[in-house]
């Protein structure tokens, strides 16, 4: 027997269906929805007494991060979301929307502290050479 789930079971399932339709979809704000693990509030369900941890910045460079972290999550739960409902606009609307500030906060970033990613367009310099690793203690 085939243990992998056939991809039009989740598509044509009405309680998926009727879950996830954005009229009832329901999702956090990227910072919580990122703490939790989980943007969609009928879908999160809180293991016992287990209560997220506040993740608190030190720093602008962190806080710059985490909202990075933040967005770009969010932004790929909907992706997920529009896997199983590409038909949903205003899902794909918030999406392109988070994808676009994302990309705003990356760049921003980037000028300031150089680059995130390999294909970076502040990717001139090799600055990790020269500066200290985060686990000597870098100061910011």
């Amino acid at each position: 027997m085939n243990n992998y789930i056939e991809y039009d079971w989740y598509r044509n399932n009405n309680y998926l269906n009727n879950q996830y339709n954005s009229n009832s979809m329901s999702l956090d704000n990227p910072k919580d929805g990122f703490e939790k693990g989980n943007m969609f509030k009928n879908l999160y369900n809180q293991y016992k007494d287990y209560k997220p941890a506040k993740l608190i910045a030190t720093n602008d460079r962190e806080q710059k991060l985490y909202d990075i972290s933040a967005i770009c999550f969010a932004a790929h739960e909907l992706n997920l979301y529009l896997d199983l409902n590409p038909d949903d606009k205003s899902a794909f609307m918030l999406f392109m929307d988070y994808e676009k500030k994302a990309n705003r906060m990356i760049e921003e970033y980037e000028r300031m502290y150089g680059p995130l990613k390999v294909d970076s367009n502040e990717m001139n310099s090799f600055t990790w050479s020269t500066e200290k690793w985060p686990w000597e203690g870098r100061n910011v």
